[in-house]
């Protein structure tokens, strides 16, 4: 389907300051990867400064000549090399690239669970692979998180996929199969998943260039999901394992791109009428929002949303009670077709991954409601970094 058939058919039916202890805990947590990032965002300014002198005359020329002519001009995107997959499956070398899951999972005597896994790789002087995953019982809401972190790359030999295993954790791919084995304390998790549709490859609606995305001075990502991936597995419960089936997310993004720079909220929704929704609106640290754009898919094909298409309504929030971040957990979505509403299954979905990455996020299964019922992630990162209410300020 192409671009504008999806997008008509989709307009058819359619982020305080904390206690001291906190304060010392961060500063004492992972100053070594700390460094590494810094590394990191000098080699991205360099690298971006060195792009932009290095561009030829006759590129210029050519741009200029395009916007003297009323044409669009080059994108910086088109300089880089096309998405390729299954090839780039694989870790790249890249600043910083994850690859991530979520999911809502059901068993057959009815119980529910979600949870989701994401593995972080930060390039620099210093290699650092870490490992997060959280698993909720949504019958109870308790939840059971754990985070892992290493030097280097604790990955077997693929030439297009991964395998990452790590204190006995395994997130692994090759192409459309993917692996994931996770133990916490009192739960685990094993599931087997295969893809039956293409993968989305996210670009801006005015882009030519397909999974990739460009944050202006704040780098260029490659980015592409695989909305809806079939899994089924089991997962053990206070020493009770049940077979559990259901839809998982996948996300992997990679590029010289500056994490410290932005926040975001981020939406994976999976709706009623089969269509899958992705959702991002960045902001800067003093809370300005600085775009919100996403990707509406089916099994026929995917568009980007285009400006104006979407906002973002922020609802209510919920502070945390160990680290004192206020998070807006719940969110009204206007899109072509309709208003979507969105509340977290449980409010508390703060993971403090101090010790691993340096930062506490918000993650969590969510509803949606509105103009189309479904259900979905949520992820609000930054809001420990902010110096404002993030997404409200313009």
């Amino acid at each position: 389907m192409k671009d504008d058939d999806l997008a008509r058919n989709y307009h058819r039916s359619g982020s305080r300051s904390r206690s001291s202890r906190i304060r010392k805990a961060r500063r004492k947590g992972l100053w070594i990867f700390f460094a590494t990032m810094v590394v990191v965002v000098a080699a991205v300014g360099a690298g971006l400064s060195l792009l932009a002198d290095s561009e030829s005359a006759s590129v210029v020329a050519a741009r200029t000549a395009a916007a003297d002519a009323g044409r669009k001009p080059i994108e910086r995107t088109a300089a880089l090399a096309p998405l390729n997959l299954p090839a780039d499956d694989a870790p790249h070398g890249s600043a910083m690239e994850w690859w991530y899951y979520n999911g809502i999972l059901d068993a057959a005597a009815g119980q529910r669970y979600a949870f989701h896994i994401a593995v972080f790789v930060a390039n620099g002087l210093v290699k650092h692979t870490v490992m997060h995953a959280a698993l909720i019982d949504l019958q109870t809401g308790k939840r059971y998180a754990s985070q892992t972190r290493t030097g280097g790359i604790p990955i077997a030999s693929s030439a297009s996929g991964f395998d990452f295993r790590q204190d006995g954790w395994q997130v692994a791919a090759s192409g459309p199969a993917h692996l994931l084995r996770v133990a916490f304390e009192g739960a685990s998790l094993a599931l087997d998943l295969k893809d039956a549709q293409p993968p989305v490859a996210h670009r801006a609606a005015d882009s030519a260039t397909p999974g990739l995305l460009d944050f202006g001075s704040s780098g260029i990502s490659y980015y592409y999901s695989r909305p809806r991936i079939a899994a089924q597995g089991e997962i053990s419960v206070g020493g009770k394992t049940q077979a559990v089936s259901g839809a998982v997310w996948f996300d992997h993004q990679w590029g010289e791109f500056d994490v410290l720079t932005l926040g975001w909220n981020w939406f994976a929704l999976h709706l009623a009428d089969g269509s899958d929704l992705m959702l991002y609106q960045l902001f800067d640290m003093d809370g300005r929002k600085v775009m919100t754009a996403g990707t509406v898919s089916n099994a026929k094909g995917s568009a980007p949303l285009k400006a104006g298409e979407v906002e973002l309504i922020p609802g209510g929030t919920w502070t945390s009670p160990k680290t004192g971040i206020t998070y807006v957990v719940e969110w009204g979505v206007k899109t072509p077709a309709g208003l979507l509403n969105v509340k977290p299954y449980f409010p508390d979905g703060e993971f403090d991954s101090s010790r691993t990455t340096a930062n506490i996020y918000w993650e969590g299964p969510v509803k949606v409601t509105g103009s189309s019922g479904g259900e979905g992630f949520l992820e609000l990162s930054g809001y420990d970094r902010v110096k404002a209410k993030p997404a409200v300020r313009n």
